[in-house]
């Protein structure tokens, strides 16, 4: 079996939770990290993305975002296409929200399903020809109602102004189906799974509870779901945080991967015993501490407690849950990165 084939092929198997030889594992390095660590492999391994991170080149999955633009800039703060006003290097921090009062009147919603958002996915799909291809819809459903209100409002229209609440999220779901249509339509035989960035949880528990997920969030996101899966392809979601209580439903509606699984949030371990069956789980490796504060000997053993509990039996893509920051010690994201090859002799 050549390389092109093997690592796509090592995904879908242990998405059909069976036992592959090398247990699929993908590393993403933010940029500024990315010069130390390709002193040590060689500046060829890691692929840049020109979104601030790098994909290292022996990864067995490979994710593109599809992501609003700015269309204008003014210093730190910059306005996106959703007219969301946004502070400069992050993403979440809303200066001005788009819409500063609980009504539709007047606003367009923007096409995100237009060239300038696929502009680089036929080039995209070449170069990770041999990886498991995720198209990630980031920051485009639920993340997006609160850059859009801002978190407190958002929070509050799910009690006060339901029918507004309603009215956007019904808006976004037309946006991401057309986005999901186009990726479907023009790129389905170049894909293997299409998803959606959320961030349902906090480190402690569910930003908003069952109750009002079930009525708002969850009847567009199993809609957009089935579209995906009726397709043929795979469904793939992030979201950060303690999300326990909303796994079983997530499973229930078709989504297919479950990722970053946050440690610092989850015990991962409680998720494979519980959901490993019926959810394939990616990530699970500590960023936040072991990468960040740990010790090298640290990431190598929990690099394979993941590999004797998470990959046993399928349904586990390992990975740090979140990307190699600036501030993770070299010699931790060295060991991270020699534990994973080390499956295959490499």
């Amino acid at each position: 079996m050549n390389v092109q084939t093997a690592r796509r092929d090592a995904v879908f198997q242990t998405l059909r939770f069976e036992q592959p030889e090398v247990c699929p594992y993908y590393v993403w390095v933010d940029k500024e990290m990315a010069p130390s660590l390709a002193a040590h492999y060689g500046p060829e391994r890691f692929i840049d993305h020109g979104d601030g991170t790098c994909t290292f080149d022996a990864s067995y999955t490979a994710w593109h975002n599809i992501v609003a633009l700015p269309v204008s800039n003014s210093g730190d703060t910059f306005v996106d296409e959703y007219g969301c006003h946004l502070r400069r290097w992050d993403a979440f921090s809303v200066e001005k929200p788009a819409l500063p009062e609980p009504s539709l009147e007047g606003y367009t919603f923007p096409d995100m399903a237009d060239d300038a958002h696929f502009r680089h996915m036929d080039a995209w799909c070449t170069q990770h020809a041999e990886r498991f291809r995720i198209i990630q819809l980031g920051i485009l459903f639920w993340e997006r109602t609160w850059l859009m209100r801002g978190m407190e409002n958002i929070c509050m229209d799910l009690v006060l102004n339901p029918a507004f609440a309603e009215a956007l999220f019904a808006g976004l779901e037309e946006v991401c189906t057309r986005v999901i249509d186009r990726l479907l339509t023009e790129y389905g035989d170049r894909i293997d799974a299409i998803g959606f960035s959320e961030d349902y949880g906090t480190q402690r528990g569910l930003i908003i509870g069952p109750t009002h997920w079930r009525r708002f969030v969850k009847p567009g996101l199993a809609r957009m779901v089935e579209r995906i899966r009726a397709g043929g392809k795979k469904v793939y979601l992030h979201s950060c945080g303690h999300i326990v209580p909303l796994i079983p439903e997530l499973i229930d509606i078709g989504v297919d991967i479950l990722q970053p699984i946050q440690p610092e949030a989850m015990d991962i371990f409680e998720l494979k015993r519980q959901f490993g069956r019926d959810i394939c789980l990616m990530g699970g490796i500590s960023t936040q501490y072991t990468l960040h504060s740990g010790k090298a000997d640290d990431v190598r053993r929990e690099v394979a407690d993941c590999l004797e509990k998470m990959a046993a039996g399928g349904g586990y893509v390992m990975a740090p849950a979140k990307a190699i920051l600036p501030g993770v010690p070299v010699e931790n994201a060295i060991a991270l990165i020699d534990a994973f090859l080390a499956q295959n002799g490499s």
